[in-house]
């Protein structure tokens, strides 16, 4: 199933294939390691997505909808299924409703934070800081993670983002044009114009390993800190 959805995204050269079926396998790995069978099941088909997203954004520059709001659906539906996503104890009819309605409300929270991101950021900067794709992964994020997901993804992608490019612009100097890259980086003034720290890059890959390691990692000690400040959101 993951090679015909390498193949079905336009992945044909066997180092790229290889190594998102290699990824894909770990993300599963650990879910099937660290979570119960359902949580586990919900969580491949978390990771796939987030997977997914990330490698077509790297190439596009585009998350295509089946792995934003596709994601986001089927983040509500394993929620009703699947309590364990967001309510602890056994399954019961009480923790599927709530389990659901978490979701809802970290679809709405999530989605909502990332498009006034964007406003806020094309009005300060003058530029597009944020795509609608990346709105939509947010509430997909928020519907699999909880608002408190959505968030810390938020932030985590940013610091992704501030370590990643850096190395990425410098190796884009160093290397060459020709060379293979670390981040498909464009320039304001097009593909072909002088890189700088205003480089437009996708922030979809950054918001998908933050979301990941969010869902993975322990993160009692997040959700505890982002507690103090649920007014705000």
């Amino acid at each position: 199933m993951v090679h015909d959805l390498s193949a079905l995204l336009g992945w044909h050269r066997p180092g790229r294939a290889r190594a998102f079926t290699l990824l894909t396998l770990a993300a599963w790995a650990a879910c099937w390691c660290r979570f119960p069978p359902a949580r586990a099941a919900a969580g491949c088909v978390f990771l796939l997505g987030l997977l997914a997203a990330a490698c077509v954004d790297c190439d596009e520059m585009i998350i295509p909808d089946l792995f934003s709001v596709g994601l986001a659906v089927a983040g509500v539906a394993l929620s009703l299924a699947v309590p364990a996503l967001h309510e602890a104890g056994p399954a019961s009819l009480l923790l599927c409703l709530r389990s659901g309605a978490a979701a809802l409300l970290g679809l709405a929270l999530g989605s909502a934070l990332g498009l006034w991101l964007a406003i806020l950021g094309e009005l300060l900067l003058g530029r597009e800081v944020l795509g609608f794709g990346d709105v939509e992964l947010l509430g997909a994020i928020g519907a699999f993670c909880g608002w408190q997901g959505a968030v810390a993804s938020v932030f985590g992608g940013a610091v992704i983002g501030a370590c990643l490019l850096p190395a990425a612009l410098w190796h884009r100097r160093i290397a060459g044009a020709g060379a293979p890259r670390l981040l498909r980086l464009e320039a304001p003034s097009g593909e072909g114009g002088r890189l700088g720290w205003d480089a437009q890059f996708p922030f979809g890959p950054m918001l998908a390993a933050a979301a990941a390691l969010y869902f993975l990692a322990p993160h009692a000690w997040v959700d505890r800190i982002l507690g103090q400040y649920q007014g705000l959101f």
